[in-house]
């Protein structure tokens, strides 16, 4: 059960890695979206 313990903060980080990608990932597919909107003018 330490080891479990021992993983949290590792787990914790990658948390807030994934997170942050997904945000940048967001904002590429909110930005595609505008040029491709621009394209059907």
């Amino acid at each position: 059960m330490e080891f479990v313990g021992l993983l949290a903060p590792v787990a914790f980080v990658f948390a807030l890695s994934a997170i942050s990608q997904v945000s940048s990932l967001k904002k590429e597919v909110e930005q595609l979206k505008e040029e491709i909107d621009r394209l059907k003018e």
